[in-house]
């Protein structure tokens, strides 16, 4: 196999592995980096056991760095996910947050599901073919013959998503600091999938808006 071949066997295992990143854009609302004493993790989802175990993935990831935090499902007396709050109750629910010692909190939301194409570039292979030259008896030279090989594509369904951060202890009114988009194509195993994404999640947070 020749080395434009393997590229193209690679890069095209890089994309059914998904080893790239999720994260596919995100603003950083402050330019400052806060400490935070503890963070409510939250993470919106109709499956129960996706939305624990994304949570409790992002918790543990970032208490690998020192951060303190909580995942929503374990404080079950403090909000409930299954309730529209009013504006009035918004702000009594902010006010427990704090007196229960979190000063800040992740929402993750699927935002929609989308069909998806991507072209997987082909590539061009060259076989060198030995010519015979007169007298000499032997293979003297070799002209190189070169073959395209047409491009693949790959269909499925992309899951898209946002995660925010907020600080509870500015002012009232906006308090979001950081917003990002992820992206998720065929993900095809649970673990793997809230995994890669909480470590995407928790290193874009650390080197844009969280200080440990």
């Amino acid at each position: 196999m020749n080395f434009s071949s393997l590229l193209k066997v690679c890069f095209f295992c890089l994309i059914l592995s998904g080893c790239s990143s999720y994260l596919t854009s995100y603003e950083n609302i402050s330019p400052i980096k806060n400490t935070y004493e503890k963070i409510l993790v939250i993470g919106r989802s109709k499956s129960k056991t996706a939305r624990i175990k994304f949570e409790n993935s992002v918790v543990d990831q970032l208490k690998e760095s020192g951060i303190s935090a909580v995942a929503s499902h374990t404080a079950k007396a403090i909000i409930d996910m299954n309730k529209k709050y009013s504006e009035s109750e918004l702000a009594t629910l902010k006010k427990n947050l704090m007196t229960d010692g979190f000063d800040g909190v992740i929402v993750t939301n699927l935002i929609n599901t989308e069909e998806y194409t991507d072209v997987i570039p082909g590539g061009t292979s060259t076989t060198y073919i030995p010519r015979r030259v007169g007298r000499f008896g032997r293979y003297f030279a070799y002209y190189p013959v070169t073959t395209w090989e047409p491009g693949e594509l790959k269909s499925g369904t992309k899951y898209n998503f946002e995660s925010s951060l907020y600080r509870l202890t500015d002012d009232p009114g906006e308090n979001l600091q950081w917003i990002g988009s992820f992206a998720v194509k065929d993900p095809s195993s649970l673990e793997k999938t809230v995994n890669n994404y909480a470590k995407d999640l928790t290193e874009a947070l650390l080197k844009n808006s969280i200080s440990n």
